[in-house]
């Protein structure tokens, strides 16, 4: 398992959105993608990510929220993100994941430029896999 490179896994290029774009297109983006987590980029790097959960916090699913709704992704993004190096393994991002009470993990090189993204479900997906071979 050390030795899976995380490009093996990892969703390339996810769907990602910017910290001026309002609370209510990510939830459009979440609920539309059928995904949990939403990388937040500037330009091309990544500033935060914002969660399906983080917005259930909030109560977001109730259209009765327009102020809320109308609130930019910035202001609610996590900004204390835990990531994986383009050259991270299965076994890495596993020990990261973990440790924490997050479920995904951004892939970015050293400039912080996103590359994918890896979830507590894609790294059990490839354990069974692995499993039944």
């Amino acid at each position: 398992m050390r030795d899976v490179p995380i490009d093996r896994i990892m969703t390339p290029d996810p769907a990602t959105i910017g910290p001026q774009q309002t609370v209510a297109e990510a939830r459009r983006v979440l609920e539309t993608d059928a995904i949990n987590h939403l990388p937040v980029v500037e330009g091309d790097r990544l500033v935060g990510i914002v969660s399906s959960s983080d917005l259930l916090k909030l109560h977001l699913f109730d259209d009765k929220l327009p102020l809320v709704e109308a609130a930019t992704v910035g202001q609610i993004m996590e900004t204390s993100i835990i990531v994986l190096d383009r050259d991270a393994t299965l076994r890495e991002a596993a020990e990261k994941l973990s440790m924490g009470s997050f479920h995904a993990l951004p892939v970015v090189d050293r400039k912080r430029r996103l590359h994918g993204i890896v979830t507590s479900s894609d790294i059990i997906g490839e354990l069974l896999r692995r499993l039944a071979a």
